[in-house]
């Protein structure tokens, strides 16, 4: 092999490498939590403090793994304010799956707040959990 086969073969490797490190560096700037929380069986609004911080400007998604009793809706407080005033939609769970909140800017402090459907009776689930990458 020649010279110029030798320098295409080690531009083609340093851009490969070059590419591979920042899929990389994209991977581990994506954070994944465990979030959970209990409702209120009357369907009141709950807000929780536990605060996270968005580690790059995209979207902010929830899977949905552990439903109360009726539908779940969740909406993201703005932690940088105080009182925390909701800055997103609120988005509804009819079941188990995954949603997402688009357009969140890098450094944003978010938290959750949100509401199940009113339940009546011994036996309401409050309880919700799932997984939240941002």
């Amino acid at each position: 092999m020649g010279r110029l086969g030798k320098c295409i073969i080690a531009a083609v490797a340093a851009i490969a490498l070059m590419f591979g490190g920042m899929n990389a560096a994209n991977a581990q700037a994506n954070r994944v939590d465990n979030a959970y929380g209990n409702m209120n069986r009357h369907g009141e609004l709950v807000m929780w403090d536990h605060t996270r911080t968005h580690t790059y400007t995209g979207p902010i998604s929830l899977s949905v793994y552990d439903m109360p009793s009726g539908h779940l809706r969740l909406g993201l407080r703005n932690m940088k304010v105080r009182g925390g005033p909701q800055f997103t939609e609120s988005l509804q769970w009819n079941g188990k799956g995954i949603q997402e909140w688009g357009g969140i800017l890098k450094g944003t402090k978010f938290a959750f707040q949100g509401r199940m459907k009113a339940c009546r009776g011994w036996f309401c689930d409050t309880s919700w959990g799932g997984y939240v990458t941002y």
